[in-house]
């Protein structure tokens, strides 16, 4: 017989009968005393009954263990202050809540997860569904689907959630071609997991959507008074997506990665001509190296396109970032980012930025960081900013990652 000191067997029983209310399930039989200092411990085999005859045992679906249906909640908060020399940008010498997310996120059935993340913008922006989609995970060898809401699979970083980023702002690139935060799309995506060999890996993504139509944007005769922004992909209807991504580790401690990404829609128009169609191409390619511990070195580039085709000429701009981070360890990393833009609506026009980032991180969900651009755009051959970036987490923040 094995044997136990009395008082653990005291606490145990405690341990259990917490639990059992937590989860609402009905206590269990009290347990056999025994005299002296040891009671005898649960031998191997069936284990006595803890409900009544004919009372209904709690399933994962119904009864006492409805906690098992809960989903995992997630909670981030950011803010985010700017010092600028340019006069002409309303947000500067501010410190502003610019965000608060909530998601949630659980599993329907086997194969079937679900994702939801709302977010809200202080003062008066409301409450918006930034994604909300089911994923259906393994149809066949390598394949999934996904279908609802979400940041659409173009570009090696729009599938990421602005708190995931390495860099207070995006690439100027990314903001004035594809998107201010990420291209978004309700409808559907495939992905293939291509059958490579070891040394390899890949995915290929096909998507339909229908796009929230063009984002506001800074006319180009307004570009004298205030800070130019482009518009963005402005797809005004359906659009589709397809995206190839391929990886190989080059050695057992760094992976080169390569990807294209192509969209396709009706676009807003930019002249007398109306709207027409916008094609939006890219490549990037990343380089990631791990030193000893936790040290990680990730160089990236990515260039882009956008042509829409309207009236007798139509209007091509384009652009390209590169980007370096550098980790040490897993409370701190170093960044440059270098970036070149031309805007859509007035492609004769460009804008270029250096940055130097740094960020102290405290955990995966909280930290602080600094971004010190010098850059030139239309209407301030050369400015100054100073951006600072706090982001709060609680819960089990699962959505991807950098």
């Amino acid at each position: 017989m094995i044997t136990v000191p009395k008082a653990e067997w005291e606490a145990m029983k405690a341990a259990i009968k917490r639990l059992e209310t937590a989860a609402g399930l009905p206590p269990t039989a009290p347990a056999p005393e025994a005299p002296g200092e040891t009671t005898p411990a649960p031998t191997e085999g069936p284990l006595p009954p803890t409900e009544a005859p004919g009372s209904p045992t709690p399933t994962a679906t119904g009864g006492g263990g409805k906690f098992f249906l809960l989903p995992d909640i997630s909670v981030i908060l950011q803010s985010k202050g700017l010092l600028s020399t340019d006069t002409r940008d309303d947000n500067r010498d501010r410190l502003l809540v610019t965000e608060a997310e909530l998601a949630f996120q659980g599993w329907a059935y086997t194969n079937t997860k679900l994702d939801l993340f709302v977010t809200m913008t202080p003062p008066n922006g409301g409450a918006n569904v930034e994604e909300g989609y089911v994923s259906y995970l393994g149809l066949a060898k390598g394949l999934n689907l996904h279908v609802g809401r979400r940041h659409v699979p173009f570009g090696r970083v729009n599938t990421l959630h602005n708190h995931s980023w390495l860099y207070v702002n995006p690439p100027k690139v990314l903001r004035n071609l594809v998107a201010s935060e990420s291209l978004e799309g309700q409808g559907a995506d495939i992905s293939y997991v291509l059958p490579t060999p070891t040394s390899f890996s890949g995915e290929l993504d096909l998507g339909t959507w229908t796009g929230d139509g063009p984002e506001t944007f800074t006319p180009a005769s307004d570009f004298g008074t205030q800070v130019a922004i482009g518009p963005g992909a402005a797809f005004s209807d359906k659009f589709q997506t397809a995206r190839l991504w391929l990886s190989k580790g080059t050695s057992d401690t760094s992976e080169l990665e390569v990807g294209g990404s192509l969209a396709q829609g009706p676009g807003q128009g930019f002249a007398l001509a109306g709207p027409g169609t916008v094609d939006l191409s890219g490549v990037d390619v990343t380089f990631r190296k791990f030193g000893e511990a936790d040290a990680r070195l990730l160089l990236r580039g990515e260039a882009l396109r956008r042509r829409e085709n309207f009236g007798p000429e139509g209007s091509t701009a384009q652009g390209y970032y590169l980007f370096g981070n550098w980790r040490p360890d897993n409370f701190s990393n170093f960044g440059l980012l270098y970036d070149w833009s031309e805007f859509p609506q007035a492609p004769t026009m460009h804008e270029s930025a250096i940055s130097f980032i740094y960020t102290k991180q405290f955990t995966e969900q909280y930290y602080l960081r600094w971004e010190l651009t010098h850059g030139s755009r239309p209407g301030a051959s050369s400015y100054n900013e100073l951006w600072m970036h706090w982001c709060w987490g609680i819960g089990p923040h699962t959505h991807n990652l950098e």
